[in-house]
């Protein structure tokens, strides 16, 4: 398939789903956390603490894997994104207005948390406070699409 072709397939994949599993890995140990994204590009973006586990994990290693699906009940239908790269914390949230923004466009339920948390009382304006966005630059994304045939898979190479 050409490049133009598999870009618009993983563009449209990235825009429609919402929750990204990224698997980190410290001293060979691995966790693997669901969190909510919005792209800008083939670039990911989330929020987390960065004392979670894996907020943890990405201070020691900023290496990433992560794995974008639909859930299914047919293995023949399954489709979906896996990708490689890497992770940066960004920052807080009110210095990122172009992210938040996208953030708001894609998931408007979440904008009194991120945009007014004093709204929603002081417990949780507390503990947004400490959320920070972080970055995901893929260096590799897989498009798997097993309707065009068991373990079809399309390699995007991001330079």
């Amino acid at each position: 398939m050409k490049n133009q072709q598999l870009e618009q397939k993983i563009f449209y994949y990235l825009e429609t789903c919402n929750t990204i599993s990224l698997a980190t890995t410290v001293g060979g140990v691995p966790h693997a956390a669901s969190v909510f994204y919005v792209n800008i590009g083939f670039n990911l973006y989330f929020l987390s603490n960065p004392k979670s586990r894996h907020g943890e994990n990405l201070t020691q290693n900023p290496a990433v894997s992560g794995t974008i699906n639909e859930d299914y009940s047919n293995w023949l239908q399954i489709k979906g994104i896996q990708l490689e790269g890497r992770v940066e914390c960004l920052g807080g949230i009110l210095k990122h207005a172009r992210i938040a923004k996208a953030y708001v466009k894609k998931f408007p339920n979440v904008t009194d948390f991120l945009l007014s948390p004093h709204k929603l009382g002081k417990k949780i304006a507390q503990k947004v406070s400490k959320v920070q966005f972080y970055q995901i630059w893929p260096a590799r994304i897989y498009f798997l699409d097993n309707s065009l045939g068991f373990g079809h898979k399309e390699t995007l190479e991001i330079l």
